[in-house]
């Protein structure tokens, strides 16, 4: 007897559903989210010997538990959470049992349908999370910045930003305050808490940008792929835990489709529509692709043909478009370099040239 099985993982149980072959319910029921309990419901109604597939949803806890219940034995394999929401969205009611049974549903189908998604390893998953709590402490920043200058500017009191360091931030908001005690606005001590946190934050922002850095010149793969133009440490390491393994992409341009960086297709009969990127995929490694290929376009002096290419896009349909275009190319070059063991090779003097000659708009 084959069996195939489906859990709807939440933070305290889950629910599973065991199903034959023919598709007909074998055995219900839920245990704690921990990986031994998951295991012993299992074994308990079913022999490990028969069972086929068993099947998940990607989601905050899919690393832990694929890993342990790997560990264990089970064939087990974590969908893509964007299908298996589409499937079971066909079911009249949404219930943690109902889903259960979709997903062994869908297990048992098997093939080619199912879309895995790749766990990656736990180096890779512990560079990720601090890829992530960086992240998140930049956004922190930004919001405290326009938190304090957005709370002054009723009074009439601009603060300059620009490209301001943190240090010259504060100095800047500090001079705002003189000139609101001198116009007899009592505001500082509602702002000074504020930018006290703004410093406090910037400091553990330091803290964790040099270690992704030492991490980056740790890693011989971000090295090499640090050598393209617009690719620094961050943006290097955040593709490499990204991607983890880049054998696993049949073709190099379904890597900009992983990143959510190709367009939509919609098609039905005679129409055929191409709207805007999906934005499917990694989110925070998607803006850092579009942030190098920004960096590329505008801030790098030195010409290559990937640039020449991306000017020529953004002469024609402006930098919006054009910095995409080149961030789903950057994606390609990166594990095509990845790939072949490379680093970045820039154009020959006379094609350097020849390039010049193309001024940005």
């Amino acid at each position: 007897m084959e069996y195939y099985i489906g859990l709807d993982v939440s933070q305290r149980q889950t629910a599973i559903c065991i199903i034959n072959g023919k598709g007909e319910r074998i055995k219900e029921g839920k245990a704690l989210t921990v990986p031994s309990d998951i295991y012993a419901w299992i074994i308990k109604h079913v022999d490990a010997g028969d069972i086929v597939r068993v099947g998940h949803e990607a989601g905050a806890m899919s690393f832990w538990l694929q890993t342990e219940l790997t560990k264990l034995g089970l064939p087990i394999v974590c969908m893509e959470a964007f299908q298996a929401a589409a499937m079971l969205e066909t079911q009249r009611n949404k219930t943690d049992k109902n889903d259960a049974r979709g997903l062994a549903q869908i297990v048992r189908m098997g093939g080619k349908f199912i879309r895995p998604v790749i766990v990656r390893s736990q180096n890779n998953q512990e560079a990720r999370m601090l890829l992530t709590i960086r992240q998140h402490l930049v956004e922190q920043k930004v919001a405290l910045e326009n938190n304090i200058t957005g709370s002054l500017k009723p009074f009439g009191l601009v603060t300059p930003r620009g490209h301001a360091c943190a240090k010259k931030f504060r100095e800047n908001v500090l001079a705002t305050l003189v000139r609101a005690d001198e116009r007899g606005v009592m505001v500082r001590e509602m702002v000074m808490p504020s930018l006290d946190l703004y410093e406090d934050l910037c400091k553990q922002l330091d803290l964790l940008t040099k270690r992704v850095e030492s991490l980056a010149k740790a890693n011989p793969v971000c090295q090499r792929l640090m050598t393209v133009p617009g690719v620094g440490p961050i943006v290097s390491l955040s593709f490499v835990t990204a991607v983890d393994n880049p054998k696993r992409f049949r073709h190099l341009c379904d890597v900009g489709a992983y990143f959510g960086l190709t367009p939509k297709q919609e098609q039905s009969g005679e129409i055929n529509k191409m709207g805007s990127v999906s934005r499917r995929g990694d989110t925070m490694t998607r803006t850092h692709l579009v942030q190098a290929a920004t960096v590329l376009l505008t801030s790098c002096k030195k010409w290559c043909s990937l640039k020449a290419w991306g000017i020529k896009i953004l002469k024609k349909h402006g930098l919006r478009n054009a910095r995409v275009a080149v961030a789903r190319k950057l994606a390609i070059l990166l594990c095509s370099l990845w790939l072949q063991e490379k680093d970045f090779c820039w154009t020959t003097a006379a094609v350097n040239q020849k390039l010049a000659e193309v001024k940005p708009a």
